[in-house]
């Protein structure tokens, strides 16, 4: 599904498949857009405030850059139900074919369709937590790295035998301002305004009203259980700057320019205030 070039491999790395995904050059020079390596930061962000994701690592494919995304099912007695499928399955009127902004997509209609399900086995969650209460903390870790793509088909339930429960999340090639080029983000390094503003045109396209990250990410926590509001709090509140930059530090500077590290860490660190802020 979706528009980059992709293909299924298998690599030497235990027994799951892998997701082969080449970053899109940009149309007007060439350049690579940065898909890439927001994949695999977001990856090792996520794991800092305890958020599942399928394993990312760089790829190269013809001298093309892009990124291997490790199969989140375990082995083939595993059946993956995308978000569209789920919705669908708890309202008979959802339109699964929507691409755009859905008329019945809304945190509490996942809620409900997720109802039944169970959390990630990835990691020990408080004993109380549900698959909703792990969905709104996808929906934080969005809100932080200004990741736009939580489509209906960008997450899943995982089915083995009668048991059912959420996948760890996926495909978060769309963070960080990937796209914007370093003479942009200088500019908003150097004027708080126009980077606020820029955050704050941040917004879902496919939830109902394209509500803003941080608004989305608030209105999914307050229908979730107090435990997992607390929770999500406590891991946001506690990030370590140090954390954070050892993380945005690894990739090469020829894939990521220092004005792009610096520019990252202070968005990120905006985007945390923004949500702290919020609840």
């Amino acid at each position: 599904m979706g528009s980059k070039e992709k293909w299924w491999v298998d690599l030497p790395w235990g027994d799951r498949r892998w997701l082969l995904k080449l970053a899109r050059l940009d149309d007007r020079d060439g350049t690579v857009s940065g898909e890439d390596w927001a994949e695999w930061v977001v990856h090792h962000l996520s794991a800092l405030i305890g958020v599942p994701t399928a394993a990312i690592r760089p790829a190269m494919l013809a001298e093309r850059r892009g990124i291997v995304s490790e199969s989140v099912l375990h082995d083939q007695l595993e059946y993956l139900d995308h978000g569209n499928s789920v919705l669908s399955a708890r309202f008979p009127d959802y339109d699964q074919s929507v691409q755009g902004e859905n008329p019945g997509y809304t945190p509490a209609a996942v809620r409900d369709a997720l109802d039944n399900v169970a959390a990630p086995d990835e990691i020990d969650w408080p004993a109380d937590f549900r698959a909703f209460d792990v969905w709104a903390g996808y929906l934080v870790m969005d809100a932080w790295v200004s990741g736009r793509d939580r489509h209906h088909e960008n997450w899943a339930t995982v089915l083995r035998g009668e048991e059912l429960r959420l996948a760890p999340s996926f495909d978060h090639g769309n963070a960080l301002g990937f796209q914007e080029r370093d003479e942009r983000r200088q500019r908003m390094l150097g004027d708080e305004a126009h980077l606020m503003r820029w955050l704050e045109r941040g917004t879902s396209r496919h939830f109902v009203g394209q509500p803003g990250l941080v608004e989305l990410a608030n209105e999914a926590l307050e229908l979730a259980s107090p435990t997992a509001r607390d929770y999500w709090r406590s891991r946001l509140d506690s990030l370590d700057i140090a954390d954070v930059q050892s993380v945005v530090d690894v990739p090469p500077t020829t894939i990521m320019s220092p004005v792009t590290r610096t520019f990252v860490v202070k968005m990120l660190e905006t985007n945390r205030r923004r949500l702290l802020n919020g609840y």
